[in-house]
């Protein structure tokens, strides 16, 4: 019974820290501080450790001997990487979730409104989460197990390693729409389309000269 406890507590940490990644509560470099973390979660270290082996498995943290652990800091080349494994997989998940036969989207719908309410408030810790909630669904519906496996770590990291999403919110906003729209219409060409133009425009504000295009976009006349 003890051990059945310790590992349903585990999953409820695991699931806490991981969380806690998305909305960038814990950035990336950042120091897992073990008795800090037990007791803003109320657990013992037991679970907490539970956890941090799981999220390694994920590659969301990495664990250094007599160091500690540490959330996993990615460089610009790996972002770019993942980037390019989300836009070709994401866009086939889109299309699995038009061709699926039976699908539910109330959830889907109820995701895509709290993203909507999180960029008007602009809130950005709500906004990473329903945009993670948002992708991780799509990929549910289409029920390719494998799909949504390899997708769920890499969608996590370049949310809370990149710090963008925020420069794009409102086109990221109607691309969901147009997303939903598709998936709805059972519309596969037109649901891959979508995704891939939606998930392109991470990888492209990843890119140094892309990023200074916008910096200087936004940047006042006269301003350093």
């Amino acid at each position: 019974m003890y051990q059945i406890e310790t590992e349903a507590l585990g999953k409820k940490v695991h699931r806490a820290l991981r969380t806690m990644i998305i909305n960038g509560e814990l950035r990336p470099g950042q120091k897992l501080i073990q008795d800090d973390l037990a007791e803003h979660l109320g657990v013992s270290r037991t679970p907490l450790l539970a956890a941090f082996s799981k999220l390694e498995q994920e590659n969301l943290v990495v664990t250094i001997p007599r160091r500690g652990t540490y959330v996993k800091k990615y460089t610009d080349k790996e972002l770019v990487d993942l980037c390019n494994i989300r836009i070709r997989l994401e866009a086939l998940g889109a299309r699995e979730a038009a061709l699926a036969t039976i699908k539910d989207l109330s959830r889907l719908e109820s995701i895509m409104n709290e993203f909507d309410d999180a960029v008007r408030e602009n809130n950005e810790s709500r906004v990473k989460q329903a945009d993670f909630d948002f992708h991780m669904e799509i990929l549910r519906i289409g029920g390719n197990k494998f799909l949504y496996d390899i997708l769920f770590s890499y969608i996590i990291i370049v949310l809370n390693m990149s710090g963008l999403l925020m420069n794009y919110i409102e086109t990221s906003r109607v691309e969901h729409h147009e997303i939903y729209k598709a998936i709805n219409a059972g519309n596969p060409e037109e649901a891959e389309l979508t995704m891939l133009k939606h998930t392109k425009h991470l990888s492209q504000y990843l890119n140094p000269e892309k990023q200074e295009q916008i910096h200087a976009k936004n940047r006042k006349p006269g301003a350093i």
